[in-house]
Parts: C-alpha cells; structure tokens; sequence
C-alpha cells in the first residue's frame, strides 16, 4: 500500500500507542524519502525557556521562549520553526505555507532572535523525530499514527499542550472508524 506522507504533513499519535516518546502527540514531518523520515513534535514543552539553554552575549527574544522536545533523537541538536519570513540568503526550508524550518545558529542568532517575533509564529525544538527508511510507512500500517495535512495555524497553536485533543476531536467527529473512545473526557 502507498502512503502519501511527505512534507507538511502531520501524524497523529494513535491513542493507544506504545511509544512513551510519541505519546498524544502530533509530529510535522520536515522531510520524507526511501531514506527515511524526519519531523518535529509541535506539543510537548520540556519546561525550559531559552536563557537556560542559550549562552549569548547579548540580551535576545529567545531567553524567555518556551523549549518544546522535538524528539528523542539529536537531543543535542536545536531546531526552529518560523513563520514571518525567509530570506534566500539562509538555509531555512519551507515545510507548507507559512511554516519554515531552520537549525543554522548563525541565522537563528542575526536574523530570528533579533527580530521581535512573538511566540505564535516562533518555536524551538530539541531534538528531533527520526525513522530509517520503511519505517515510518509500517507505523502508519500497524495504525501507530493517523496522516493529515499541516497547516500554520496547527503548527503555531497558541495552546500547544491541547493540539493532538483538539485534532482527535475534530477526526473523530468525522471519522467514527477512528480509534478514539469518544466517552473519554478531553483534558481542558
């Protein structure tokens, strides 16, 4: 079977899932080949802000944004995702319209940081969600994870934490195959 998953598309965590990594979570696929895949997870803080991750000498918007965990691999790797702009003279990649990635420190420091972005179009990552080529197809086919559509407004949620409720809200209102016990109470 063909999975049509690439970039800009987003998983949903099954509800039963195994994986602690991934659980109720929605991850932004950034790119997808035979290789492999790679993407971010949008909803999970790691209850850190910039200025106790950023060692700068000078006094940037990161130091008071929220840290989210992108994934359990590169745990050591800073990624971001913006959407007010891309300069070609950077290496930020569009991902779908209005979402860009970037994880070049130089550009991070001259052009991001030093602009006033406000937290609803300007996230850091730790880390990042991988998996070797195959992989992620035989997780969708197990049924690990639910494919949709990313657009702006999902990835820059205002309320991060209530993403993947959300989502399974609105595909179990529409999809009654979807493994999703609606008498579960959803988390406010």
């Amino acid at each position: 079977m063909e999975i049509d998953v690439g970039k800009g598309s987003i998983l949903i965590a099954n509800p039963h899932g195994t994986d602690p990594n991934f659980m109720q979570t929605v991850v932004l696929i950034c790119e997808h080949s035979k290789r492999g895949a790679f993407g971010l997870i949008l909803n999970k803080t790691l209850g850190k802000k910039g200025e106790e991750i950023f060692v700068s000498p000078f006094n940037t918007p990161a130091k008071d944004k929220e840290i989210f965990f992108g994934g359990p691999v590169d745990t050591d790797k800073m990624f971001y995702l913006h959407g007010n702009y891309k300069n070609d003279a950077h290496d930020c990649e569009k991902i779908c319209e209005g979402v860009y990635l970037g994880s070049n420190q130089q550009c991070l420091n001259e052009f991001v940081l030093r602009r006033n972005v406000s937290d609803d179009i300007f996230r850091l990552y730790l880390g990042c969600a991988g998996w070797s080529g195959g992989q992620l197809e035989y997780e969708i086919e197990m049924k690990c994870w639910t494919v949709g559509t990313a657009t702006e407004n999902i990835v820059f949620y205002p309320y991060p934490d209530k993403i993947w409720w959300n989502i399974l809200r609105s595909i179990s209102s529409i999809d009654p195959e979807f493994p999703f016990d609606n008498s579960e109470p959803i988390l406010n």
